[in-house]
């Protein structure tokens, strides 16, 4: 099948070298890298792709410290009785 495919500048030239370092044909190069892109996602499910691309990410914030000793429960517990009591007329 044959196949038409615009390229930038740089990226025909960064082909070109290849081209000419491997001692093969455009479509040989392009071929086997899109054997190649294919082959690597493949191997990897959906849910695994979402981890990979969140990999990174996971773990860098950080949203403080936590009491010891007190549940999420008791804190907005805490947190509503404060309000309340700040609201009221003295």
């Amino acid at each position: 099948m044959a196949l038409t495919v615009r390229l930038s500048p740089q990226t025909e030239r960064v082909l070109d070298e290849l081209v000419r370092r491997r001692r093969q044909t455009r479509s040989d190069v392009v071929r086997e890298a899109i054997e190649q892109y294919t082959t690597s996602n493949a191997t990897t499910s959906s849910e695994n792709s979402a981890l990979a691309a969140w990999v990174d990410v996971i773990g860098v914030v950080d949203s403080g410290t936590r009491p010891s000793g007190k549940t999420t429960g008791e804190r907005f517990t805490e947190l509503v009785s404060r309000k309340a009591h700040a609201r009221r007329p003295r």
